[in-house]
């Protein structure tokens, strides 16, 4: 059994995709989950998603 999440994690990873639809869909497949949280720029788009800790990473589409 794992232990519950105490505190934020101190590492962020952002994994650079093609298409983030995509991404998002792969990663999903994995158990991880979309918080909802998006941001759109003029160089791309970055999404926040979560793994099944929920430890937060992003997903990157550069354009």
């Amino acid at each position: 059994m794992t232990e519950p999440k105490h505190g934020k994690v101190r590492l962020h990873l952002d994994v650079a995709v093609d298409d983030i639809e995509v991404g998002i869909a792969q990663v999903r497949t994995l158990a991880s989950r979309f918080t909802g949280e998006r941001h759109d720029y003029d160089e791309g788009v970055v999404v926040v998603m979560a793994d099944p800790e929920g430890h937060e990473f992003c997903l990157v589409q550069y354009y």
